[in-house]
């Protein structure tokens, strides 16, 4: 009855461990991989730069166009929800020329600020591994605003305002595990008044923007990724707890003798050569990677040897026969056993000549349960 508790009790928690958490990197790429949930502190931005304007209305064009531009500061606040989706308020302002006449000859000096809130796509996390320490990343930005432009000199007065479209592609450049460098060009779209020559006619204007400065990541920094088991593995293990709850059930029902002889158990002896480390390594299917929630059993092996000084384990790696054929399991096999090698020599610094390898595919399945035979085994050597 104990033993069953027992063991019970160690499927129980071994069919809790559901998910790997590892910051700051992922093993696939954004796109394809699950991600820890984003606490509300966490992965939020502010960034402040220096920028450019410039007014490309049509009668705009034909003026300088060293007139036309104008420098601007810039600022930002924002949040990432995941490595790939975000959103910021964002503002950029300061003063902007516009000019009539035919040929552009007429020029006005403006004073201009334009907020808006964007929604924010890591191009490069989407498609390529998540990778915090990354040193380049491409996001694109698309979001609305609203902008105020002075009348007549001044800021405050009804002017000419209006709701804005905006675009930008924005670049970083990692400096440090909070500071960034970045350069984003883009702009909007504003309705407005065009000139004094069509008042009442509202007409849509194009601001080009650039700029350039720096983002200050604040709060705690990076994702972790969830790396869910295998769940043909889950259900292995809840076929287990249901089976054992069968057999305490019933063991229960059970009444206890009045006058049960006492017995002494006669320990059964284990050749040495069949000596297992009690330390498996379970894979999720068609994965030779080695789970976080997996390496617990590479340490216990490492503290074994280490323990043991004279002690060498053998890892032989394995695959379900159910899934692949022959020869692709078989490499799969190797890749697992070796994996699990390197973690443990390299990680855990155990010296390799203490470590021998071997994969035997699908050829041999040590468990009934097909989804466990994706696993890697230590034996004491």
């Amino acid at each position: 009855m104990k033993k069953v508790s027992l063991l019970l009790c160690l499927i129980l928690m071994g069919s809790a461990s559901i998910f790997a958490q590892e910051s700051g990197v992922s093993t696939e790429a954004g796109r394809k991989t699950t991600f820890v949930r984003n606490g509300f502190w966490n992965n939020w931005f502010l960034g402040a730069g220096a920028g450019a304007s410039i007014y490309v209305g049509p009668e705009n064009q034909h003026a300088d166009i060293m007139d036309r531009f104008t420098v601007n500061p810039t600022f930002m606040v924002g949040k990432w929800f995941n490595p790939y989706l975000g959103a910021r308020l964002a503002a950029q302002g300061g003063s902007i020329h516009t000019f009539t006449g035919d040929e552009g000859q007429n020029m006005f000096h403006h004073t201009h600020l334009n907020a808006h809130v964007d929604f924010m796509f890591n191009f490069t996390n989407y498609i390529c591994k998540y990778n915090e320490k990354r040193f380049y990343n491409f996001i694109p930005t698309i979001g609305v605003g609203y902008e105020r432009r002075d009348k007549d000199g001044k800021f405050f007065r009804k002017g000419f305002n209006g709701i804005t479209a905006n675009a930008s592609l924005l670049n970083t450049f990692r400096i440090s595990n909070r500071l960034s460098a970045y350069i984003e060009v883009g702009g909007y779209f504003v309705e407005r008044e065009f000139n004094k020559a069509n008042v009442g006619r509202m007409r849509w204007n194009g601001i080009a923007t650039g700029s350039a400065g720096l983002i200050l990541k604040v709060g705690k920094v990076g994702f972790e990724e969830a790396t869910l088991m295998d769940p043909a593995l889950i259900n292995d293990l809840n076929d287990q707890i249901n089976r054992l709850k069968a057999d305490n059930a019933r063991m229960a029902k059970q009444l206890p003798c009045k006058e049960c002889p006492k017995v002494t158990p006669t320990p059964t002896p284990v050749a040495v050569a069949d000596v297992v480390v009690p330390n498996v390594v379970f894979f999720r299917i068609n994965s030779a990677n080695v789970d976080k929630n997996q390496e617990i059993n590479i340490y216990n092996t490492a503290e074994y040897m280490k323990a043991n000084p004279d002690a060498k384990v053998k890892i032989v790696g394995y695959a379900d026969k159910q899934t692949g054929t022959a020869d692709y399991n078989m490499k799969l096999s190797e890749k697992r056993a070796k994996n699990v090698a390197k973690t443990l020599i390299e990680k855990y610094n155990i010296n390799s000549n203490r470590v021998n390898v071997e994969w035997k595919g699908s050829s041999e399945q040590p468990y009934k349960e097909n989804a466990w035979n994706r696993v890697a085994i230590f034996f004491a050597e």
